[in-house]
């Protein structure tokens, strides 16, 4: 009987090393680089100064400019994020009630833009939503509005090319979280006298949420370490905080502060990851996972 146990135990460590192997020779070096530069001074005329110091993450949380880069980054990921659960929800739940073959057609049509770079697909928004786009033509064609609607440059712009790029991302959290659900317990819930909207709000939106928060913090964390869709369809002024990193690393060259934002970014994504985990560990959801 130890023995099994004792394989049973080492299955998934060996099944872990390679992963953990990986991490630790590729990414714990720069990580743990970048949060060290992060305490060193940086001078326009002598460059990187090894001087430690709390200076540029002071200079951050202090700062209200850098703050309102922070909170518009996260409020932006956050509309992102409800905006392709919104969609998202009815394409899963559709999907789980087709055919075999017909779910397989859809489920590759939704991933297939994943085939696409980001940057072409971004350059696709940039011509649809453009003044003289194809959109703005055909809205101005059918008189909904006498000018251009004002979507290129701006944050509605940066929300629709986010939420399209990560939509497949949901869709397919909440496809997972679905098929987990007991075709018999809505069954059950309509025998019982409840309607189908009554079934679906009380039995299966509840046995989802974990699939909900699942999609809802990978497209949230996504969107938020996202550079190229907001530096495109944000044209420069809708500055988030990976833009602003970017800036601070080409620009200004002044690497530690763009470390010290950078990892400051890190703890958000997995602080956010973390407490997601925890709710699904310690929530009534989370047998759903068993």
């Amino acid at each position: 009987m130890p023995t099994r146990r004792r394989r049973l135990f080492l299955i998934p460590v060996f099944l872990v090393l390679p992963l953990l192997a990986i991490f630790l020779v590729f990414y714990l070096p720069p990580i743990a680089y970048t949060f060290i530069q992060s305490f060193y001074k940086f001078s326009p005329m002598k460059g990187i100064i090894k001087e430690w110091h709390l200076g540029n993450y002071g200079k951050f949380l202090t700062d209200s400019y850098y703050l309102g880069i922070l909170w518009r980054t996260i409020w932006l990921s956050a509309v992102v994020a409800l905006v392709c659960l919104v969609l998202g929800y009815p394409v899963a739940y559709y999907i789980l009630h087709m055919a075999g073959r017909a779910r397989g057609l859809l489920v590759l049509l939704i991933l297939s833009p994943l085939l696409v770079t980001v940057v072409i697909r971004s350059l696709g928004w940039i011509i649809l939503l453009a003044p003289t786009g194809p959109l703005n033509r055909a809205v101005m064609g059918l008189h909904i509005t006498s000018k251009p609607l004002p979507i290129l440059f701006q944050e509605s712009g940066v929300i629709i090319g986010l939420a399209h790029i990560y939509f497949a991302f949901m869709v397919l959290s909440l496809i997972s979280s679905l098929q987990r659900i007991d075709p018999s317990l809505p069954l059950a819930a309509r025998n019982l006298g409840a309607n189908t909207v009554q079934a679906f709000l009380r039995v299966t939106l509840p046995l989802s949420l974990p699939g909900v928060l699942a999609g809802s913090v990978l497209v949230f964390v996504l969107s938020v370490g996202s550079f190229v869709i907001p530096a495109m369809l944000g044209g420069g002024k809708v500055t988030v905080l990976t833009y602003l990193i970017y800036q601070q690393y080409i620009k200004f060259v002044n690497w530690p502060f763009g470390n010290a934002m950078a990892f400051i970014l890190l703890v958000l994504a997995s602080g956010i990851i973390l407490l997601a985990g925890r709710w699904l560990e310690r929530g009534k959801y989370s047998a759903v996972f068993q």
